[in-house]
């Protein structure tokens, strides 16, 4: 042949032109986008309002009752006696060691618990109504929390306890002598 190479590939022209321009989004598709979705989350929290605040309470009080029905059944699972403090800006557990009452240490789940300020404690001991008050505390001694006793039986202190905050928000767990808890939402008391 004449030296020259065949060649097995022609370059022909493309038919297909891919376009130089990205297929991604502008800044302003995107500036769009993100106003679209703060105008809707602006007004989902709008519609969730008090209802918040209301959330917040109802948790403190399954906190509570939580806490109460792991203690109970702590009680009686040990063998040991055992007790809720509760005073005006919270609540603990103690437990009776060898004729003395301890707080309860080494539990994650059961240690003192503050609650928020905005809230209020009313409690009720075996039908009587109980003052929840830091300030009564002014003499020389100690003066004892209230208790509600978890008793290694199964057994427990009849009480009522209301949490209420100043937006209207009133839940109670109502605690039976044979161990039973409940909590409901309650209206709140008018005075007049």
């Amino acid at each position: 042949m004449n030296g020259a190479r065949p060649t097995l590939f022609t370059a022909t022209p493309c038919r297909h032109r891919r376009s130089t321009r990205s297929h991604g989004f502008t800044l302003l598709e995107l500036l769009v986008v993100l106003f679209i979705i703060g105008i809707t989350l602006s007004f989902a929290m709008l519609s969730v309002g008090d209802r918040g605040r209301e959330q917040v309470v109802e948790q403190e009080v399954e906190r509570l009752l939580g806490r109460l029905k792991l203690a109970g059944q702590e009680s009686v699972l040990q063998g040991q006696e055992m007790a809720l403090e509760i005073s005006d800006d919270g609540y603990k557990f103690i437990v009776l060691n060898e004729d003395e009452w301890q707080d309860v240490k080494d539990d994650e789940i059961l240690r003192p618990h503050n609650i928020p300020a905005e809230f209020r404690l009313k409690l009720k001991i075996e039908g009587e109504s109980i003052v929840l008050d830091s300030e009564k505390k002014n003499s020389d001694e100690p003066e004892t929390p209230p208790r509600i006793y978890l008793l290694s039986s199964g057994e427990m202190t009849p009480f009522e306890l209301t949490f209420d905050d100043e937006f209207g928000s009133d839940y109670r767990i109502t605690g039976a002598v044979n161990g039973k808890l409940k909590m409901a939402r309650v209206a709140r008391e008018t005075k007049g």
